[in-house]
């Protein structure tokens, strides 16, 4: 059955999500478009839905994922972590005795996920979005999409994670219809990314601010005891406070994602800090992923209002518009498998 698949690589884990041509009509619901079911999380390893955002060198001389209960942050001559941060580094990371720079990894991951999926379909996706931190400019946006390329992946979108965030909630019908401003809150292992949108046009929206912190991450509010927990996740609403205070923007909205953003405590602090809505809905950890495979739904399969939208203004680059997806041209759609699971990924040149 065709599917589109959407992929997010995290600091410390790997997901990814897929979308399929449903047998009859969806209901509202099913927070689906016309002819496409909801989007649903992937097994992508025997244990579970994720994997960790780690590489070693597979037996065959292929990238492929370390095992999660050995990696830590960094490098070593066994694996390679912590490389998404580093896209636009113009020092590789160390692998063994070969060097990747570090959106040729993130390349080999998503490589090894679409291989993944190509076994267990037996097909390739109709089409690919990949998700990258909300604050990403064009300069790693561009570095990431030349080693897509390189890795043979061309026809493929870039989503930011507030966008894959905004769509996995719009489509199942739980946006507010009003123009205020969405929060949009991940809060995964290794970091916080806060990111305030303004609903634009259908399907758009207009990035305000974003902002991210190590400082608060998921994998210390996991290790803290009850009292030191408490002044992580207040330290987290504070710091959802500050990016959206500094845009003076009333807010309609917090959405929820992330594998440490289901905690009770912060949905509450969030409610009586806001005085919005806090949407915490599904698999929290897998909204991104979810996002993204549904932000690239063909638009003719999209419930649109009854007037054609109109294209919002070029905004400037500090205030990009965050839609479904990059604007991209799909051409006719993938129909062969790719060329082997995983992709090729070459090493970075280094000099003396």
């Amino acid at each position: 059955m065709p599917y589109l698949l959407g992929v997010h690589i995290g600091e410390s884990t790997v997901k990814a999500a897929v979308c399929r041509r449903a047998a009859y009509p969806p209901s509202a619901r099913d927070g689906a478009g016309e002819g496409w079911g909801a989007a649903q999380p992937v097994m992508l390893s025997p244990a579970g839905h994720t994997v960790a955002a780690a590489l070693k060198v597979s037996t065959g001389g292929h990238l492929a994922p370390a095992d999660g209960s050995n990696v830590v942050s960094g490098q070593s001559d066994e694996h390679v972590a912590g490389f998404v941060r580093r896209v636009g580094d113009d020092v590789p990371l160390r692998l063994g005795m070969r060097r990747f720079s570090a959106q040729s990894l993130m390349a080999g991951l998503v490589g090894w996920v679409v291989g993944r999926l190509w076994q267990q379909e037996s097909a390739a996706p109709e089409r690919i979005a990949v998700v990258h931190p909300t604050g990403w400019g064009p300069y790693r946006r561009d570095l990431l999409r030349a080693a897509l390329d390189e890795a043979g992946f061309g026809a493929l979108a870039l989503v930011p994670r507030a966008g894959a965030i905004v769509a996995y909630y719009q489509a199942m019908r739980h946006l507010p219809v009003d123009d205020r401003a969405l929060i949009a809150i991940h809060l995964g292992g290794a970091s916080l990314e806060v990111s305030l949108l303004a609903p634009h046009s259908f399907g758009r929206h207009e990035l305000i601010s974003t902002t991210e912190t190590t400082s608060i991450n998921g994998d210390d509010l996991q290790a803290a005891d009850t009292t030191e927990q408490h002044a992580i996740v207040r330290a987290g609403v504070a710091f959802a406070l500050s990016t959206a205070a500094a845009s003076g923007a009333a807010v309609g909205a917090v959405l929820l994602a992330g594998g440490a953003a289901g905690r009770p405590l912060l949905t509450d602090l969030l409610t009586a800090a806001f005085a919005a809505p806090v949407l915490s809905v599904g698999d929290l950890q897998a909204a991104a992923a979810c996002g993204a495979a549904l932000a690239v739904r063909p638009r003719t399969d999209l419930a649109l209002p009854a007037r054609e939208p109109v294209e919002a203004e070029p905004m400037a680059d500090d205030y990009p518009l965050v839609g479904t997806a990059e604007r991209y041209s799909w051409g006719t759609a993938t129909t062969a498998r790719p060329p082997r699971p995983p992709v090729h990924v070459t090493a970075a040149t280094v000099g003396r």
